[in-house]
Order: structure tokens, then C-alpha cells, then sequence
């Protein structure tokens, strides 16, 4: 009798594009201190589709679903795959596109919005835009 091992085939991820929603993993050794030890998380996708059609790395921002009585400066909520969240902005980083596992979905326009106003707060880009009188 032989045995065959049931192997789970991961769908090919096609074109990723701003304010998608994906499952992706990290190792649970690269996170220190207060950054996330979760071998896989959610997180949405920020870099613009210019970047993101060179479909290598992407600039992702994680999502959660703990503490959501209390939101910081630097999150916003979120509702993804039917469930409440919050986006943790400040946890901004670049993963490659191996580490992507699935789409679930795509944040509303208001969310992506209220982001990019943080983004905007966490790079002091505000500031930059006054000092050249573009704002």
C-alpha cells in the first residue's frame, strides 16, 4: 500500500494592488520588542500600483485584531474578511512577494484614506509640504 502525502497548494498570486488585504508570514524570530511575533498576520498593501506592478516587494502595513477598545495615534480601524481590526501604521515595513499567502479583500476608500493622512503624521510629510508652501 502506498501512502501519499497531501500537499496544500498555494494559489498563484496574481497582480497585488493598493488597499488589497492579504494573509502573509514572517519568521517568528525576526520581530524584537514590541513588533509582531506572529508567524503569519495580515496586512494591507500601501505602495503604489506603479511599484506594485514590478510585482517584487511591497510595502504592507499589518492589521489586527486585538485591543480594539483603545486606538493610538498611529492606527485606525478596519473591517476585512468580516471581521473588525485595525491597521498598525507604525509598523510599516517592505515584505517580498513570496510572503504573500492569499488575498481577502480590499480596504473602503475611508480607510485608505484616514492611512494615508497617518502616513502622512508618522513621516512628518505635513511639515515638508508647508515648508515648500505646497499645502
Amino acid at each position: 500500500m502506498t501512502l501519499i502525502k497531501k500537499v496544500k497548494v498555494k494559489p498563484k498570486i496574481s497582480e497585488v494592488k493598493k488597499g488589497e488585504v492579504y494573509r502573509y508570514w514572517i519568521w517568528k524570530h525576526e520581530a524584537v520588542g514590541t513588533e509582531i511575533k506572529k508567524k503569519e498576520r495580515l496586512g494591507v498593501i500601501v505602495s503604489t500600483n506603479g511599484l506594485n506592478k514590478w510585482d517584487k516587494r511591497f510595502v504592507i502595513i499589518p492589521l489586527t485584531s486585538k485591543k480594539l477598545g483603545e486606538i493610538y495615534r498611529y492606527e485606525t480601524r478596519t473591517f476585512v474578511d468580516s471581521k473588525h481590526g485595525k491597521a498598525l501604521i507604525d509598523q510599516i515595513k517592505t515584505v517580498d512577494k513570496k510572503r504573500l499567502i492569499e488575498k481577502l479583500g480590499q480596504l473602503t476608500e475611508k480607510e485608505m484614506d484616514t492611512i494615508h493622512e497617518k502616513l502622512f503624521s508618522i513621516f512628518d510629510l505635513w511639515e515638508y509640504l508647508k515648508k515648500r508652501e505646497l499645502v
